[in-house]
Formats: C-alpha cells, structure tokens, sequence
C-alpha cells in the first residue's frame, strides 16, 4: 500500500514539473528563439507539452489504479438477510400482497396470524367490490358508474399502499418485536376499514 501511494506522489509531482517545465518555456519563449532559433523553441515546445499530457495521463491512472477495490466475490457471497422491499409506488396486484400476507401469517410472523387475516378479508372485500362493480356495469352499460370505477380504483390503490407500507415494516423488525408489529398491523386494519366504510 505504501508502494502504491510513494508511486502516485512521484507520478504526480512529475505530471506537475512538465506543467511548470511548460510554463517557464512560454515565459522564456522570447529568449529562446533570439538565442537558439524558431525551429528549436517549436521542437522543445512540443516536447515539454507531449511529456506533460504523458505524465498527466500516467498520474491519473496510477491514482485509479490505488484506489481500493470492492471484492465482488465477498459481496456475492453476502446472504440477503431481508426480504426485498416494495416500492410504495410501484403498482402490485391485489392479490400478490395477500399471498404474501399469508406466507407471513403461517411463518415468521405466525403470533400475528389473526390480525393479517383482518387484513387479508380486507383486500378480498376489495376485490370483491370492484367485481360487482365491473359486472354491474358490463351487464347494464351504465355509463354514470364508470367514475364510480375509478374512485374505487383508487380507494384500492391506497389499500394496497398500507399493506405495502405494513409488509416493509415486518421486513424490518424480527419475531422479538411481535407488539410493535402488531400495533402497526392494527393501524393498517383501521386505516383501511376506514376506506371501505
């Protein structure tokens, strides 16, 4: 490690000499061509800029080069200790977020079976009014309800949110914090009776 940083100062304090060799020609420029001639203060000119964009490039490489890498092998090997977690923006079916409900009430969170199932009707009965609904307005094409559709869409969506919302939350916590959990299932529950009244 001590190799790498002494030969990154080095390439460095190099890369900086070329700019500063570079500077002190420009000033000189005038003197140069009256003592030794155009044609040499072009040549060295164009030899003190290549060797300064070398000694630059070469610094900055040596600098990304030292930087600590990340070992990908140790990262794969990582175990994934959460469950992944849902974006309350992304749109999940219905259904998904009651299968997994039910998972969640049959195995880490089996002391908490009774409060999901409040949770899960919930969905259901969602599910089942938007089926009425659909069926009410194929069967009789009642224009006047299609927006009655949508504010049902909706009320759906923000269901779906809390419960999204409430299933990170148990990601979160462990079998320890089985009151906590369940204080915030319960608010969901109220929450979405609340929306289905």
């Amino acid at each position: 490690m001590k190799k790498n940083s002494a030969f990154r100062t080095a390439a460095w304090i190099l890369a900086i000499a070329a700019v500063l060799a570079n500077l002190a020609i420009m000033l000189q420029k005038d003197n140069i061509i009256i003592y030794q001639g155009l044609a040499f203060y072009r040549n060295v000119r164009m030899a003190a800029i290549i060797s300064a964009l070398v000694l630059i490039v070469l610094a900055v490489l040596v600098t990304i080069s030292s930087l600590p890498k990340k070992d990908k092998k140790q990262d794969a090997q990582k175990p994934d200790d959460k469950a992944p977690s849902l974006s309350v923006k992304e749109k999940l079916s219905n259904s998904s977020l009651r299968s997994i409900l039910l998972n969640e009430a049959s195995g880490k969170w089996g002391s908490l079976a009774k409060e999901l199932a409040v949770t899960v009707s919930q969905l259901e009965m969602m599910d089942s009014y938007q089926e009425r609904l659909h069926n009410l307005l194929k069967e009789n094409d009642v224009k006047a309800l299609s927006d009655t559709e949508d504010i049902l869409d909706q009320a759906e969506q923000y269901l779906c949110q809390n419960v999204r919302q409430l299933i990170n939350y148990m990601n979160v916590f462990d079998e320890s914090d089985a009151d906590v959990v369940r204080a915030s299932v319960e608010k969901t529950n109220e929450k979405n009776a609340a929306h289905l009244a």
